[in-house]
């Protein structure tokens, strides 16, 4: 038997959980609009060293790696390997798809 309360906190989980869903699907949607600022005109891609030294993304990204790791299972975006790390992957190009 429920009650008010537990009704109460279900509904306030909910929330939470589409906020944060929200939330993600506009990093990812704003992560593609990155790549496409920082990289070369007209092409796809960029480095993630490049795109983590960026200002503008280092301000709006509460975890820049996580977003791309979303974005990659989404299959918004590819790139070698399953994690990147500032220095030693700075070189890797992340890649829109279908872009």
């Amino acid at each position: 038997m429920s009650t008010p309360d537990s009704k109460s906190a279900v509904s306030k989980s909910d929330s939470i959980i589409s906020e944060q869903a929200t939330r993600l699907e506009e990093e990812c949607q704003q992560l593609l609009s990155d790549i496409k600022r920082i990289g070369e005109p007209g092409e796809p891609h960029v480095l993630f060293g490049d795109l983590f030294d960026d200002d503008q993304v280092a301000n709006y990204y509460e975890a820049l790696v996580g977003t791309l790791k979303s974005a990659k299972k989404r299959g918004l975006i590819d790139f070698k390997g399953q994690m990147l790390l500032k220095g030693a992957h700075d070189k890797v190009k992340i890649t829109i798809v279908n872009a």
